[in-house]
């Protein structure tokens, strides 16, 4: 992975206070986060993995050789059977620092691929290289930065289109599947692992997935897949290194949830754009060690810091201290992040948001409106 900025990279900070390793699991390009640091020799891992023809030749998948279903191992070989043709390399090359590469794959048989917007950042030329082997061009549809999401499109052939998961479905410890072109030259590299966390917040995103399952540089974009070989997350952000005064991160993979970037895809596509519904309030998703200190009964729910005055949230009287325990009847937790259930309404929207306050329940409504530029 190569890129300028690298807070929500793969790549991360290689020297500098406490050693901090939190990057955007791609190979080469830069990011919106915060820092700027450029992962060496991105213009030859271009050269080595872009292929001299632009043919293609997609084979069908050999099922001949997949294991008996009491074979060990026989769910997460057939996920990645189902899920594995959809996936591509995304090469982004720019006069800007020589391009990269990250990955993506295939929501539509209209080619539609869904990738990071830290791939695509600053994109120049835009092509794809499929699983089975050769390139197209590629044209890029709309961005969304503050959910580092993007969707790019080709005109060529769909072998295989991946199917989005429910991704608040799986109990923590469930086994899931990462797929992508490791450090930008290794395509359709498949690691495994367990879904780790829910509802975790790095880099400026919030209600992302977290995973032991092993992330490299050019990952960016790849699917988190479960073993019914649907996509649960969008595999986005890793933390290696010391992390803020920790002993050395190992392990901690970070992935985009399925539920938010389903509709965010969905708005790009129809819109070219995202305008995020807006509540108007600073917040922290609420965990037991934030109960102890704010002195609370419960644990999940989205603490309200600060209020934003004229706003939706202003106007209806939530205050500080307030903690969000619903909205529109949904309950805010770990699996339903307060982002995640904002996101399924538009500006315009009046919705009922339920808040506990000095023990008392109350439900108060009010109308979402669009984030001010």
């Amino acid at each position: 992975m190569n890129q300028n900025r690298q807070s929500s990279c793969l790549a991360g900070c290689m020297t500098g206070i406490m050693m901090l390793f939190v990057g955007l699991a791609i190979g080469g390009i830069a990011t919106y986060m915060v820092m700027d640091q450029l992962f060496p020799n991105s213009s030859s891992i271009i050269a080595e993995i872009q292929p001299e023809t632009v043919s293609i030749n997609l084979p069908l998948m050999d099922t001949e050789s997949a294991p008996a279903p009491n074979t060990p191992g026989f769910s997460m070989v057939n996920a990645v059977s189902e899920t594995l043709p959809a996936v591509v390399t995304v090469i982004n090359q720019n006069d800007r620092n020589g391009g990269g590469s990250g990955s993506g794959f295939f929501i539509s048989a209209d080619g539609y691929i869904v990738t990071n917007n830290h791939v695509v950042e600053g994109a120049g030329e835009l092509s794809i290289i499929y699983a089975q082997g050769g390139m197209v061009p590629a044209r890029l549809i709309g961005t969304a930065p503050e959910f580092d999401l993007a969707v790019i499109k080709v005109d060529g052939i769909v072998p295989a289109v991946a199917v989005w998961g429910d991704s608040s479905a799986l109990p923590l410890g469930s086994d899931v599947i990462a797929i992508g072109s490791a450090l930008g030259r290794y395509q359709n590299t498949v690691t495994a692992g367990v879904l780790s966390g829910f509802n975790r917040e790095l880099g400026g995103l919030r209600g992302l997935l977290q995973t032991d399952a092993a992330i490299n540089h050019g990952n960016s974009g790849g699917p988190l897949i479960n073993l019914a070989g649907q996509v649960i997350g969008i595999n986005t952000m890793v933390v290696r290194g010391e992390f803020m005064g920790s002993d050395e991160a190992q392990g901690l993979g970070f992935a985009i949830p399925s539920n938010i970037a389903r509709n965010v895809v969905q708005r790009l596509i129809e819109d070219g754009e995202v305008k995020p519904p807006f509540l108007g309030i600073q917040y922290q998703p609420l965990n037991p060690q934030l109960a102890v200190v704010a002195n609370l009964t419960l644990t999940e729910g989205a603490y309200v810091e600060a209020v934003v005055d004229d706003t939706p949230a202003s106007d209806a009287g939530i205050q500080p201290k307030d903690v969000i325990i619903s909205v529109a009847g949904q309950k805010v937790d770990d699996r339903h992040p307060l982002v995640s259930e904002l996101f399924e309404h538009v500006a315009g929207d009046t919705i009922t948001i339920g808040i506990l306050r000095n023990g008392e329940t109350i439900e108060l409504q009010l109308t979402l409106m669009e984030r001010p530029q």
